[in-house]
C-alpha cells in the first residue's frame, strides 16, 4: 500500500505531539505533587517542631494552660485534623479529633518518634516531646492531603483538557502545513505523469518561498530545455532523413551508373588485346594488364562503399554458432597456401550471438594474415580467452608487423599501409571489421611491431541484445 508525503508528515507530527501530551500529563501532575508532598512535609515537621516546644514547656512546668493554647495554635491550619499529646506513661494529656479519626496501629504502637505514615489521604507524624533534653511525652499530628488530591485532580483535568487541545490544534496544524508542503509536490508529481504520458507545453506553477519553488523552477527549466532540444532534434531528424535518402541515391547511383562503365572498359581491354592479338608488343600488353586491375580495383572500392553506406539498415538475427566449426569453414573458403599453418584454439565458444557479423569479423582478419604475410611460413594463430561478459578473441600472425603510429589508423576506411601494387587491397576490410565489432558493443585493438607480425584482439558479449545492426555482411579483404 503506497502512503502519500502528505499523510506521513501529519502521521509523524501527530505521533511526536501525542509523545508531548502523554508526557506533560504523566509528568506535570506527578511533579507538582511532588513538590506540594515536600513542602507539605516541610510544614508539618515546622507545626509538629513549634508544638512539641510549646507543649514540652507547658508539661515540664506542669502548665496545661500552656498545651491548651499550643494545641490551638497548631490546629488553627485547616488541614490539621488529629492531634494527640500522651505523656510518658501513655496518658492522654490532650486530644484534638474533630472528624473520630482513628489513627494507623503503626503509629500507635511506635515506640520511637519522628514516625511518618500515610493513610486515607491523612499523613501522620509521631515525634517526641523533650523539655530540657528529658523525655515527656508523644506528640502525634495528621494533616489531612484531601486538598491537595483535590487541587490534584483539578490540575490533571487542566491538563488532560490542554493536551487534548493541544492534540486538535497540533493535528489541524499538521493537516495544514503537511497540505502546504506536499500541494507543490503533487504538483510536480502531475507535471511528470502528464509528460510521461506525451504531453506537451506542462509546467508548473509553485509559490512557497523555499527549496520546492527553486526545484519547480529548475524542473521548468528543465522542460525548456528539452523542447529546445526536441525541436532541434525534429529538425536534425528531419535533416537526416534527406541526407538518408540522397545517399540511397548516390549508393543507386554507384552501383549502376559507374560499375556499367567500368565493365565496359574491362571488356574493351580484353576485346583489344584479342583483336591485336599477336602484333600487340609486350609494354602495350603490360599496359592493359594494368589497366584491368586497376578497373578491378575500382570495382573493389566501390563495392566497399556500398557496404560501408548500409550502416544500420539491415537486423541480424542471434543465431547458435561454433566458433570453431564458423573459422574451420572460412579458412577452406580462403584455401591459403600449403605452407600456411593456422592454429585454431579448442576452447572457442559455441553459443548464441550474431553469427554474420562474427564471421565478417575473422573472415576480414584472417584474410589479412595470409595476405600481409612476407615469411616462408606464414604463421597464423587464433585463440580466445573467457572473461566475465565477454570473449576476448585475438587472430595473430608472424607477418611484416604494423608500427605503432599506425595502430589507429589502419581502421580508416580506405587507409592500406602497403602499397597497392604490392598487395591488392581496398583498405575498407578492417573499418568493418570494426563497425561489426563495435556494433555488438565490442572493442577492436591491435598490438604490432614493425617485421613482428600483428596482433588484433577483440571482444565480443556473451549475451547481445537482437538489435538493428550497421549493414549487410559482404566479406571484403582490406
Amino acid at each position: 500500500m503506497t502512503i502519500s508525503i502528505r499523510t506521513k508528515i501529519a502521521i509523524a507530527q501527530m505521533i511526536l505531539i501525542v509523545l508531548v501530551s502523554v508526557f506533560i500529563y504523566s509528568y506535570y501532575p506527578d511533579q507538582q505533587k511532588q513538590l506540594a508532598l515536600r513542602a507539605i512535609d516541610g510544614k508539618i515537621k515546622g507545626i509538629t517542631n513549634m508544638f512539641s516546644i510549646g507543649v514540652g514547656i507547658g508539661m515540664g512546668e506542669t502548665d496545661f494552660v500552656a498545651v491548651t493554647e499550643a494545641l490551638n495554635w497548631a490546629n488553627s491550619d485547616s488541614a490539621v485534623v488529629y492531634i494527640s499529646v500522651r505523656s510518658e506513661g501513655n496518658h492522654s494529656i490532650a486530644l484534638f479529633n474533630p472528624e473520630g479519626i482513628s489513627i494507623p496501629e503503626q503509629v500507635q504502637e511506635a515506640t520511637k518518634g519522628n514516625q511518618l505514615v500515610e493513610q486515607d489521604q491523612i499523613i501522620y507524624y509521631k515525634t517526641d516531646i523533650m523539655y530540657q533534653q528529658l523525655p515527656f511525652g508523644s506528640l502525634v499530628i495528621g494533616y489531612s492531603l484531601k486538598p491537595l488530591y483535590a487541587n490534584l485532580t483539578e490540575l490533571k483535568k487542566t491538563t488532560l483538557y490542554f493536551c487534548m487541545s493541544l492534540l486538535i490544534c497540533g493535528v489541524l496544524i499538521s493537516l495544514v502545513v503537511a497540505h502546504k508542503i506536499t500541494q507543490n509536490i503533487t504538483k510536480l508529481d502531475n507535471a511528470v505523469k502528464a509528460i510521461s504520458t506525451g504531453a506537451e507545453n506542462v509546467r508548473v506553477q509553485v509559490n512557497s518561498n523555499d527549496e520546492i519553488e527553486a526545484l519547480g523552477r529548475a524542473f521548468n527549466q528543465m522542460l525548456d530545455n528539452l523542447t529546445a532540444s526536441k525541436t532541434a532534434l525534429v529538425a536534425y531528424s528531419a535533416q537526416l532523413k534527406k541526407q538518408n535518402e540522397e545517399l540511397n541515391q548516390f549508393s543507386y547511383v554507384v552501383s549502376h551508373d559507374l560499375k556499367a562503365p567500368l565493365r565496359a572498359i574491362f571488356k574493351l581491354s580484353e576485346w583489344l588485346e584479342e583483336d591485336l592479338g599477336d602484333n600487340l608488343d609486350e609494354e602495350p600488353k603490360k599496359h592493359l594488364q594494368t589497366l584491368r586491375s586497376r578497373v578491378f580495383r575500382m570495382e573493389g572500392l566501390i563495392n566497399g562503399l556500398l557496404e560501408y553506406s548500409k550502416i544500420g539498415k539491415q537486423t541480424f538475427h542471434l543465431e547458435k554458432t561454433d566458433t570453431r566449426q564458423m573459422i574451420m569453414e572460412i579458412i577452406e573458403l580462403l584455401n591459403p597456401s600449403h605452407c600456411t599453418q593456422i592454429m585454431v584454439a579448442p576452447n572457442l565458444p559455441l553459443f548464441k550471438t550474431k553469427k554474420l557479423l562474427l564471421n565478417q569479423v575473422f573472415s576480414n582478419l584472417i584474410s589479412n594474415a595470409i595476405k600481409y604475410n612476407d615469411k616462408n611460413i606464414p604463421v597464423i594463430t587464433i585463440a580466445v580467452e573467457e572473461r566475465e561478459n565477454v570473449y576476448e578473441f585475438s587472430v595473430a600472425d608472424n607477418g611484416m608487423g604494423i608500427e605503432p603510429k599506425y595502430h589507429e589508423k589502419v581502421f580508416t576506411i580506405f587507409q592500406t599501409l602497403a602499397a597497392r601494387d604490392k598487395v591488392e587491397s581496398t583498405g575498407v576490410g578492417l573499418s568493418i571489421a570494426k563497425k561489426c565489432v563495435e556494433d555488438v558493443g565490442g572493442t577492436i585493438r591491435v598490438e604490432s611491431e614493425l617485421g613482428k607480425g600483428a596482433r588484433f584482439i577483440f571482444t565480443w558479449p556473451k549475451k547481445i541484445e537482437a538489435i538493428r545492426n550497421n549493414f549487410n555482411v559482404h566479406k571484403l579483404a582490406s
